[in-house]
């Protein structure tokens, strides 16, 4: 009886650590912890969301081949650049390099807050991030939640 006990008990103990430590599921939708980004060419294997953990992040996500994800990209990098509020994280999807290279220096992007990622995770992107119908941008907080999808300037001026 009193190992029976025991071993009840220590189940609950680690029932009651464990979901102490469980955070949200990750998901791309408001309310939820972002998802893992994973660009497969980092060089010192820290994701560009790692490296703003704590912080207010925007994190756009675009291609040369989608007008719209480029044009809302370049509108949010001007933003990002007269506020103190939240980082600008850009995420190009291209299979090329040099495109992606050269439409930063056409764009006249901030180069720290774009990034490319490599053609081999893409689809991993595209799948934890839901960007099959469209490519979108998150406002993350600094815990990691998402609290907004293509947030508008109104929203983004209302950040201190």
């Amino acid at each position: 009886m009193n190992k029976s006990l025991l071993i009840i008990a220590t189940l609950g103990l680690l029932i009651l650590f464990t979901s102490a430590y469980y955070s949200s599921p990750a998901d791309s939708r408001i309310g939820y912890k972002a998802p893992a980004l994973i660009l497969g060419n980092d060089d010192n294997g820290l994701s560009p969301l790692q490296q703003h953990r704590g912080e207010m992040v925007l994190l756009t996500f675009w291609s040369s081949v989608d007008a719209e994800s480029r044009i809302s990209n370049i509108h949010y990098d001007r933003l990002s650049r007269h506020q103190k509020a939240y980082t600008h994280v850009s995420v190009n999807l291209d299979r090329s390099m040099s495109v992606y290279n050269n439409i930063v220096v056409i764009d006249d992007l901030n180069r720290s807050a774009q990034f490319c990622s490599s053609p081999d995770v893409q689809n991993a992107i595209i799948r934890s991030w839901r960007l099959d119908e469209g490519y979108h941008s998150f406002l993350i907080d600094a815990q990691g939640v998402i609290i907004a999808v293509d947030p508008d300037e109104k929203i983004l001026a209302s950040l201190h």
